[in-house]
Order: structure tokens, then C-alpha cells, then sequence
């Protein structure tokens, strides 16, 4: 017996985040036999709703995705390191990126790589600003 293929369903940034920040993180979702196309503007969105939730399920205080900072001076700690909150977001960059590319590797696409992907950028870029940001305010200070 077999079973009914079932049409894959659009992505829109209505739904999408819905589908990507509710299921278990140890569920693997099969791969659509077409995967619905995605739009870096709908992409973004559906990142920046990620952090949103991600942030309400996990951090405390701002209710967004804060926790790397906590993670790379546990880090920092453990190993005797000097990475930064911005290396810390450019390190799990560059982790989605091995794993896209290993799924495409394997003819297959993971749309939660694109996804985290892009919210590791933005998080990267605010880590990167704040760092700056305090850099300038240091020169000023010492003057």
C-alpha cells in the first residue's frame, strides 16, 4: 500500500515562520519533492521573526535572541580563548554554511540553513556595530 504524495505547501512569511520556529528542534522535516521558492526579502523576514521567537523561548530580559554573549564567555572560559560576541555569530555563519553546503552535496535543500544564515548575519552585523560603537566611546573617554 502506498501512501498519497502530498503537495508541498507555499512558503510565504505568513506561514513559514510558523512551520520553521514551532517544530522540535531534533525534527528533520522530509524534503519537498519541489521546494517552494524563496525570496531573499521573504527570507529576511522570516530570519528576523526567528530571532524574535527564538529569543521569547530562550533568553531573558530583551525577549530576543541574545545568548551569544553568555555562550562565548562560557566559551572564552573553557578553552582560554578571546573570541568575540561577533566571531561567535560569524562561527555559527560559517557552520550553516558547511551544512548547506553539505545538504546540497547530497542534492538536497534545507531552507533553516538559509534561514539561520541570514539571522546570523544581522546578529554578526549588531555584535559588529556595538563593538565599534564601544571602541569610539573608549577614544573619546581617554582623551
Amino acid at each position: 500500500m502506498t501512501t498519497p504524495k502530498r503537495k508541498p505547501v507555499p512558503v510565504t512569511t505568513a506561514n513559514a515562520a510558523a512551520r520553521i520556529t514551532t517544530r522540535p528542534a531534533a525534527a528533520v522535516a522530509p524534503a519537498p519533492a519541489t521546494p517552494p521558492a524563496l525570496h531573499a526579502h521573504d527570507l529576511l523576514a522570516m530570519a528576523s521573526s526567528t530571532i524574535t521567537t527564538r529569543g521569547q523561548q530562550r533568553d531573558s530580559g530583551q525577549g530576543q535572541e541574545r545568548s551569544m554573549a553568555a555562550t562565548v564567555a562560557a566559551f572564552n572560559a573553557i578553552e582560554g580563548t578571546q573570541l568575540t560576541e561577533r566571531q561567535g555569530w560569524a562561527f555559527m555563519k560559517t557552520l550553516k554554511m558547511v551544512r548547506a553546503a553539505t545538504t546540497a552535496r547530497n542534492g538536497l535543500f534545507n531552507p533553516d540553513d538559509a534561514l539561520d544564515g541570514a539571522a546570523y548575519a544581522a546578529l554578526e552585523g549588531e555584535a559588529a556595530t556595538k563593538a565599534y560603537a564601544a571602541q569610539q566611546q573608549r577614544e573619546v573617554d581617554a582623551q
